[in-house]
C-alpha cells in the first residue's frame, strides 16, 4: 500500500496476482494405491525390507501433482509396455482413476483423467506432460494441488487473485471472462508497451481496458497525419515546379 500510494496512478501500472488459492486440507488420496490395486504399478521388497518399485513388472506410474506416465519400451529405461499398447494401458489407467472408491469416505476421488493427447483441452502439451492427466475432487487433497481451477470446500478457493489498477484499466470493474495465468504478461505488455516474448501463450485482457482499440486508434491518427503531411508535401512540391517553371 505504501509503495502504491508513492506511486502516480495517471503513470504506474499496479497489478497484483497469485498462481492459485487455497482450501482446507481434506482426506488424503494416494494415485499410488489406485494403480497398484489394479495390477499397473508393482512393488518388491529390497533387502532392508523396504518397498520399491518393480519396473520389470510395472506399466504405469505417477510422477510430480497430476501427471501418470505409462513404462514405455524405447522411451524409458526400463519400459515394458510396447508401443502398439500404449493407449490400451492409457485406457486402463483411466477405468482405474473413475472407478476407484475411497474406502474411508465411499465416494469417488477423481474430478477429471484424461489421455496426453486430449490434455489440449485444458491447456497441456508437449513432451513432459504425463501420458495420463487427472484432477481430483475438494473432497480429497491438500491446500493446492491437483484439483481444477475451480476447486471449493468451505471457504477455501483454489482460484488465485487478479487485480489490476492504472492508466488505461477499467474501474469497479469484475470481469465476466475467465482470467488465465500467462494473460498477465501479454496484458502487461500491451499496456507498457513492451514486446511480447515470442513464447508468451496467453490473451490481452481487452475486457479489462477502458478502450480495447486504444492502439489501433493511435496507429490510425498517425497513419491520417502522415498522409496529410505527404500531400501537404507533394503539393508544396507541386507548386515548387510550377514555379520554377
Amino acid at each position: 500500500g505504501r509503495i502504491v500510494g508513492c506511486s502516480d496512478p495517471e503513470e504506474t501500472l499496479v497489478i497484483l496476482v497469485s498462481d492459485h488459492g487455497a482450501k482446507a486440507t481434506t482426506h488424503r488420496f494416494q494415485v499410488a494405491r489406485v494403480l497398484e490395486e489394479a495390477g499397473l504399478l508393482v512393488f518388491r521388497q529390497t533387502e532392508e525390507g523396504r518397498r520399491a518399485v518393480d519396473w520389470s513388472r510395472t506399466k504405469a506410474i505417477q510422477q510430480r501433482s497430476c501427471y501418470i506416465y505409462v513404462n514405455l519400451k524405447g522411451r524409458d529405461p526400463q519400459g515394458i509396455v510396447d508401443p502398439e499398447d500404449y493407449e490400451k494401458v492409457q485406457e486402463e489407467i483411466i477405468h482405474a482413476l473413475y472407478n476407484y472408491t475411497d474406502p474411508e469416505t465411499g465416494k469417488k476421488p477423481i474430478a477429471l483423467a484424461l489421455k496426453k493427447q486430449d490434455a489440449r483441452i485444458i491447456g497441456l502439451y508437449g513432451d513432459r506432460i504425463g501420458d495420463v492427466v487427472y484432477a481430483i475432487t475438494p473432497d480429497f487433497g491438500g491446500q493446492h494441488g491437483p484439483h481444477l481451477p475451480t476447486a471449493r470446500f468451505g471457504l477455501g478457493d483454489l482460484r488465485g487473485l487478479f487485480v489490476m489498477s492504472g492508466p488505461g484499466v477499467k474501474k469497479g470493474e469484475i470481469l465476466k471472462r475467465t482470467v488465465h495465468l500467462e494473460d498477465v504478461v501479454p496484458t502487461i505488455c500491451y499496456l507498457a508497451e513492451l514486446p511480447v516474448p515470442e513464447h508468451a501463450e496467453g490473451a490481452i485482457l481487452y475486457q479489462a481496458l477502458e478502450d480495447p482499440n486504444l492502439k489501433l486508434n493511435e496507429m490510425k491518427k498517425l497513419r491520417k497525419n502522415y498522409e496529410r503531411l505527404q500531400s501537404a508535401f507533394e503539393k508544396e512540391q507541386a507548386l515548387e515546379h510550377t514555379y520554377n517553371v
